[in-house]
């Protein structure tokens, strides 16, 4: 070790700074002159030195990208869930491609309070409706009848949006839809009197009771019909975001003024309705094999639990046969059809769903949007006009075992009133899943 003392002279420090450089360059230089020589005097490319150290096999590229033509077929089936639902609709939709589409729906009241007075002389029945949208144009004066329900509706029983019409006990009423409605708005409707009667009718049950029959045992729950025979259109209602109610007005035996409330909300049974009439389409747009084993240029997908694509992926059973393999990247590619007259871009929905079924037939979202939507993508880019869908953790648990069949299910929202035309098998543009994927068997 070298020890610097501070009684040094200027001279001795200059001095021992240059016998310090001239040690170490001696001891730098020599030794890196000689890698240089050695360096230069080689013909080996550089970026070969070393190869010889590891197994030939070890260089095998084991990283490869695939692409997998796909089978797709339209799909349709009515027995689907529907309970409590964002959105209630109203009225009825046209397509040239998929025909007529209806809707109504069905809903228990729910009370905000027990009845707090005997008697009441009723001065008016409003329903606050708030109409989250209307798809379609409304032309003239339309009429929206209610009935009551003759059914109790269980809150843990399952209503399918293929039901029929539940049994009626009586009209009650009806309100006008005028032309100028717009959506992001709250209807204040006056309903008929005689509906606040059937309402009140035994002030002894108007209370909520989990252990006896109650209000909703009195009086089961109301049925929405819009009835339309040319003016196509729909009311998307949200029924549920505290905005829609019934308010009955009225005084006491006492003449007090006083309010009473019958509310829609996620405690009290609400379902939605749909009907399809495919063969309404236009005979040279309509859809011509739904259910059928036959590959079209076109397959389908529609909102308010319409038709679907089913996709077969045939070259992920091969895949399978080669496992270990571990999936890095694997996106789906589903181009659109579009024209300029009556099916163009602005029909497009954003977004398309993604379902598989299980080994117990239940049908699930893919495992890739149930870790993360945002991964999940399945957005419609009206650039390249096709969806992509990334569907690496789908893939991966069917070669794995962990899912039956290399099947997917593309369908839209039961939200969604719009309406999806994909190209399809042997299309122009056809769609087609691309795979990067790791062979474990080199490792």
């Amino acid at each position: 070790m070298t020890n610097f003392h501070n009684n040094l002279s200027s001279s001795g420090k200059s001095e021992f700074s240059a016998y310090v450089l001239r040690s170490v360059s001696r001891k730098i230089f020599l030794p890196l002159l000689t890698v240089m020589v050695l360096l230069a005097g080689c013909e080996e490319d550089p970026t070969d030195i070393g190869s010889g150290i590891l197994p030939e096999a070890d260089f095998v590229n084991m990283v490869s990208t695939d692409t997998f033509s796909i089978d797709t077929y339209t799909l349709y089936f009515d027995t689907l869930r529907s309970v409590n639902p964002t959105y209630s609709y109203l009225g009825s939709l046209y397509s040239p491609y998929f025909g007529l589409t209806f809707s109504d729906f069905v809903s228990q009241l729910w009370l905000y309070s027990s009845w707090p007075a005997a008697g009441a002389i009723v001065d008016s029945l409003i329903l606050s409706l708030h109409v989250a949208d209307v798809v379609g144009e409304i032309v003239g004066d339309q009429e929206v009848n209610i009935y009551e329900v003759d059914e109790f509706m269980h809150f843990d029983s399952v209503y399918y949006t293929n039901r029929s019409v539940p049994p009626i006990k009586q009209f009650l009423g009806s309100f006008t839809i005028s032309p100028g409605t717009e959506g992001d708005t709250v209807l204040l409707v006056h309903l008929p009197l005689t509906m606040a009667d059937e309402l009140i009718r035994d002030t002894t049950m108007l209370f909520l009771s989990s252990e006896v029959d109650d209000f909703r045992n009195y009086f089961n729950g109301l049925y929405f019909e819009y009835p339309q025979t040319d003016n196509r259109h729909l009311l998307k209602l949200n029924m549920l975001g505290g905005n829609s109610a019934i308010s009955m007005y009225y005084k006491d035996t006492l003449e007090t003024s006083r309010s009473f409330t019958f509310l829609f909300n996620t405690r009290a049974v609400l379902y939605n309705r749909y009907q399809h009439d495919f063969e309404a389409a236009d005979p040279e747009k309509k859809i011509k094999y739904i259910n059928q084993p036959v590959k079209d240029t076109l397959t389908y997908v529609q909102g308010m639990n319409g038709v679907f694509t089913k996709i077969h992926i045939p070259g992920l059973e091969g895949l399978k046969n080669e496992m270990p393999v571990s999936i890095n990247k694997a996106r789906l590619f589903l181009p659109v059809y579009v024209n300029d007259t009556d099916f163009t871009e602005d029909l497009i929905p954003e977004i398309v769903i993604a379902r598989y079924v299980d080994s117990d037939g239940v049908r699930k979202y893919l495992p890739d949007f149930i870790l993360s939507p945002e991964f999940f993508d399945g957005s419609y880019n009206a650039i390249t006009d096709r969806f992509v869908i990334n569907i690496a953790n789908f893939v991966q648990q069917y070669l794995n075992g962990e899912i039956p069949e290399p099947v997917i299910e593309i369908v839209l929202s039961s939200f969604d009133e719009k309406n999806l035309i994909l190209r399809a098998n042997d299309a122009v543009i056809s769609p087609h899943i691309e795979i990067v994927y790791t062979d474990l068997n080199s490792l």
